[in-house]
């Protein structure tokens, strides 16, 4: 939804396309943080990473490592 001017005209707005590259990875991040803050709102975790590895980050806080796997191991 648009916000009006009081002559009824929509205010300048600019495309997602004409956004400079930090514009628009801080779009991103802001929706990134808002989409994990519902799903823990939703009482479900959510999947990170960091130098330790691959874990689900659980809405108490909690990280739960995910165990490596090789291609071997699909095997």
């Amino acid at each position: 939804m648009t916000q009006e001017t009081p002559q009824g005209e929509k205010p300048n707005q600019r495309s997602f396309f004409e956004l400079d590259r930090g514009e628009k990875e801080a779009y991103f991040a802001q929706a990134t943080r808002k989409a994990i803050a519902q799903i823990h709102e939703a009482g479900f975790p959510t999947v990170h990473g960091d130098e330790h590895g691959i874990y689900e980050l659980y809405p108490d806080g909690r990280k739960v490592y995910v165990d490596d796997y090789d291609e071997e191991d699909l095997a």
